[in-house]
Parts: structure tokens; C-alpha cells; sequence
């Protein structure tokens, strides 16, 4: 249970073999009774959606990193404020591939409906030119 201005959060997380998996849940703006808590998690656990994270540990880059680019992202990382723990981790990634897939459906729906008008206005560009 966290408090994020406004909201209280419940984030649950497992272990499913080698893969770990979290999700957060919104609870409302007022404090959340302990019967709430127990409530969801009984008769709502089938519908919470899980993030799987199956290797946690970040991959290394083979690539050569030239030494002051390496300083600097090594001071961009003590300075940055990141999430602590690995449920926020997740939950932060999720997000990302979220936007990323709501972003794509939305390219696709603008590129469907422009398609739909360009074919309108040949229609009738075509029934103009038809004569009587």
C-alpha cells in the first residue's frame, strides 16, 4: 500500500518459475479499509493484470562506450531519482509498452480514416465526371 497524491495504490507482486510480475491497483482517494484490501484480493485476483519481467538484471551493451560518455551517464545515474523498488520497475515498464501500443493503434486508426476519405473523394470525383 503507498500513498501517491491523491490516490492510494496497492501494488502486488509474484514469482511465477524464473519470472517476476507486479501490478498496481488504484484504491480510491480515502484510506482504504483492511476488508477492501481483503476483498479484492479474493474475489478480484483473477482480474488484476500482471507486468512479466522475465530477466530483471539489465542486459550489458558489448558496444565500446567512450570513457567521458561513460562518466557522464554515471553521474546522470546518481543524480536521477528512479523508482526503488522492482514492483515500480515493472510497473513504470508497463507503462511504456502501453504508450508504446496505444501509440501504434492510434497511428493505425489515423492512417485507416485517412484512407476511408481519400477513397470518399475519388467516389466522387468519379460521379461528378459521370455526366447526367
Amino acid at each position: 500500500m503507498i500513498f501517491e497524491a491523491p490516490f492510494y495504490q496497492a501494488i502486488f507482486e509474484r514469482r511465477v518459475g524464473t519470472s517476476y510480475e507486479a501490478a498496481k491497483v488504484n484504491l480510491g482517494t480515502s484510506e482504504p479499509k483492511t476488508t477492501r484490501i481483503y476483498s479484492l484480493i479474493i474475489n478480484h485476483w483473477n482480474e488484476i493484470k500482471f507486468f512479466r519481467q522475465d530477466s530483471p538484471e539489465l542486459e550489458v551493451k558489448t558496444k565500446r562506450i567512450n570513457p567521458k560518455r561513460r562518466q557522464r551517464l554515471a553521474k546522470k545515474a546518481i543524480k536521477t531519482d528512479g523508482l526503488g523498488t522492482k514492483a515500480q520497475i515493472a510497473l513504470q515498464k508497463q507503462l511504456e509498452q502501453f504508450k508504446l501500443s496505444k501509440k501504434t493503434a492510434q497511428s493505425r486508426q489515423k492512417a485507416r480514416v485517412a484512407q476511408e476519405k481519400f477513397k470518399l473523394r475519388q467516389k466522387k470525383k468519379r460521379e461528378k465526371h459521370k455526366g447526367h
